[in-house]
């Protein structure tokens, strides 16, 4: 009888430990997960506040009219003057950017290439975490984030010092330009979006890029 007893009781204890091992395996299960989600908040806000540096920093070295970004590090992360480069989980962030209008050759800090980045219009840098899984899987060719990475671009109209705009919801298109583009020698910008305004110093005319007609129109 008492070995009956002892037997059940043993059984029960098997089925308490697994139980309980099930329930601590869930509770890790959960806290891993919120502890990615959380990872995942973080990131996206330490890419915005580096976004918001380098748009600061950025400047126009060969008085071409287009702000230029510092220059990615050699191996495409974030330059030392940003102050931050790594996301949540510890991971150098990607950064690459791209110079629009003259070749800058002049200051070396600053971007010089042509090489595009983006398939999206009017971006001068793009900033990409390689999420959980620490794979890349978003490259030039893509317009969105793939796979678990997270990317942030920073648009033409977000140099200008005058009127910064804030939020990575704001699409590229929306923030391409919010100020006049300054030129000579009846030279526009390659990528226009509509409503893009450029005035020639040169010869004291004003256009405005009409979307519906793709062609500038001069308002002057």
């Amino acid at each position: 009888m008492k070995k009956g007893f002892m037997l059940v009781e043993v059984m029960i204890a098997i089925v308490m430990a697994g139980v309980i091992a099930a329930v601590l395996a869930t509770m890790g299960y959960y806290a891993m997960m919120q502890g990615n989600t959380l990872k995942y908040q973080n990131t996206k806000t330490i890419m915005e506040v580096i976004r918001s540096r380098l748009v600061g920093l950025a400047k126009d070295p060969d008085n071409d009219s287009y702000f230029e970004l510092p220059k990615e590090e050699a191996n495409s992360t974030v330059p030392v003057v940003a102050g931050l480069g790594k996301d949540a989980w510890g991971r150098n962030i990607r950064y690459t950017t791209y110079d629009f209008g003259i070749a800058n050759t002049i200051d070396p800090i600053y971007a010089d290439t042509n090489t595009s980045i983006s398939p999206n219009s009017n971006v001068l840098g793009r900033l990409v975490s390689l999420g959980e899984d620490g794979i890349l899987q978003t490259n030039a060719t893509h317009a969105t984030a793939q796979g678990d990475d997270l990317m942030i671009e920073i648009g033409i109209g977000e140099t200008n010092h005058l009127k910064l705009y804030g939020g990575s919801e704001i699409t590229t298109q929306t923030r391409g330009y919010n100020s006049a583009v300054v030129s000579t020698g009846g030279t526009f910008p390659s990528s226009p979006i509509n409503g893009t305004i450029v005035f020639f110093r040169d010869t004291n005319a004003t256009y405005v890029y009409d979307l519906n007609t793709t062609s500038w129109v001069q308002i002057n």
